[in-house]
């Protein structure tokens, strides 16, 4: 039967049958991005948002959309918080269908999608988290299923959104160019950072050693991360290295691409790069931790975890001056032309000077990564939720 929960922790109190009957404001939030051993943007976002959502003081009740094997099941949360366990795949055409059929009979104040997902057969007041808009400006680099996507199905749904939340100045510029949008209706909320980074020293010699053993790291490194898409810049990454004249090994968290053996060969270079395939999102602070300097020239970013997290745990930063890593890095940086891979060279050589200039800017991208913490992007979403539930 469609109405019963498909869970194996029945007994847990927070797991929803629809029939138990929610009478106060309800807020549907679809957190079935989230599954566990992965860590993309979109999903930490979600993820870190309904943890601190749950701490928050708030008459609201909240419903959360999850997959069978969903991490939030094991989780023990508040009162107003209940779980629904959802039976189709999330990219999916019954997944819509089922989305509608929930949202039917939950009938909530707001169903909120922190990612690019929008119910099509729902006409539930929505608000939609729109982290950047590179399916759109970049769609090349994309299937013809995206672009249409994006292009039409998305932007249709975005301008009857409620509110749409996004997270930079840059990606609100962006939503409103491409989506024509009011803009009173977009909301810039930026990320946080996890607590966990920190510098070096604050980190045990064992459990460093252990981490460097387990992935056949050596104990300092340049640093950088990104997936194989174009924008993510990582083959230019490749080509500053080999550019200049560095000893210290190249460390990609990142998939492996043949393409980047081939230039470093040519450079004699093969030899000093190490792929890091996946890496636990609670061990990002050790990877940050052992390098050198940290290096994204990514050619587009809505906002971009990884070098502000790296500027946490003082490591020197590299960053492309492109699109919203300014606004998010400030004057904690080193920046550089994205394009020029003999610009990003001459960013790391300044990096790894470490002069007094370099360490002034450490400081300074300490402090700035202070600015971004996940309970005050909770507060913040929550008054947005408060004010269209109240409406």
């Amino acid at each position: 039967m469609m109405g019963r929960c498909l869970c194996f922790h029945r007994e847990d109190e927070s797991v929803l049958t629809l029939g138990d009957g929610i009478t106060a404001k309800t807020i549907v939030i679809d957190a079935r991005v989230v599954i566990g051993n992965h860590g993309h943007g979109i999903l930490r976002y979600t993820e870190e948002l309904l943890l601190h959502l749950a701490q928050q003081d708030t008459a609201l009740h909240f419903v959360i959309l999850v997959n069978r094997d969903s991490p939030f099941i094991r989780l023990n949360w508040p009162s107003n918080f209940r779980l629904h366990v959802m039976r189709s795949r999330w990219l999916s055409f019954l997944g819509q269908f089922e989305l509608a059929w929930v949202l039917r009979k939950l009938k909530p104040e707001v169903f909120h999608t922190p990612s690019f997902m929008v119910p099509l057969l729902s006409s539930c007041p929505m608000i939609t988290t729109i982290h950047d808009l590179n399916h759109v400006v970049l769609a090349d680099n994309y299937s013809v299923f995206h672009r249409i996507y994006y292009s039409f199905v998305l932007s249709k749904k975005v301008r009857k959104a409620k509110a749409v939340i996004t997270v930079s100045q840059f990606s609100r510029s962006e939503i409103l160019h491409y989506f024509r949008l009011n803009p009173a209706q977009v909301r810039v909320i930026h990320n946080g950072i996890a607590e966990g980074f920190t510098t070096r020293d604050c980190l045990s010699e064992e459990s460093r050693q252990s981490f460097l053993d387990r992935f056949e790291l050596p104990s300092r490194y340049i640093l950088s991360i990104g997936n194989k898409k174009p924008h993510k810049n990582i083959l230019r990454t490749v080509m500053a290295y080999c550019h200049g004249n560095f000893s210290l090994p190249l460390v990609l968290l990142s998939d492996f691409d043949p393409a980047i053996l081939t230039i470093a060969e040519k450079s004699g270079k093969k030899h000093l790069i190490h792929f890091l395939r996946f890496v636990r999102s609670s061990e990002f602070a050790m990877v940050y931790a052992h390098a050198a300097v940290f290096v994204y020239p990514s050619l587009y970013e809505g906002f971009g975890f990884p070098p502000l997290e790296a500027a946490a745990c003082g490591v020197p930063t590299v960053v492309s001056r492109k699109t919203s890593l300014p606004e998010v890095m400030g004057d904690g940086a080193i920046y550089v032309d994205p394009e020029s891979p003999a610009d990003i060279a001459k960013g790391i050589e300044k990096a790894l000077s470490y002069d007094e200039e370099v360490r002034e800017i450490v400081r300074r991208g300490q402090k700035n990564s202070k600015r971004f913490r996940w309970s005050q992007v909770a507060r913040e979403t929550l008054a947005v939720y408060e004010n269209i539930a109240g409406s």
